[in-house]
């Protein structure tokens, strides 16, 4: 008897491999599966301290890096925390 493997997810790395992640990201955003991407912003905890902030392409209107984090933040919220 043997054991067979199965994917779950098919291409990705796994979910802790962070620089594996943001590379099949940057080449899904190349291959056009995100849309036309104006920009991108990435956090990084800092425990007991501000997260590192990198953010890049355009950071006007309504891309502006804190709407993005008070929306992301919003999903969180909503689709995250337990409601009892």
């Amino acid at each position: 008897m043997s054991a067979e493997i199965v994917k779950l997810r098919d291409g990705a790395p796994p979910l802790n491999d962070v620089p594996g992640m943001l590379r099949w990201l940057a080449d899904a955003i190349e291959a056009g599966e995100h849309g036309d991407v104006q920009s991108l912003f990435a956090l990084i905890p800092r425990p007991g301290d501000y997260p590192t902030v990198f953010g890049w392409g355009d950071v006007a209107g309504q891309n502006d890096p804190i709407i993005q984090c008070e929306l992301a933040k919003a999903w969180f919220v909503a689709n995250l925390v337990s409601r009892g």
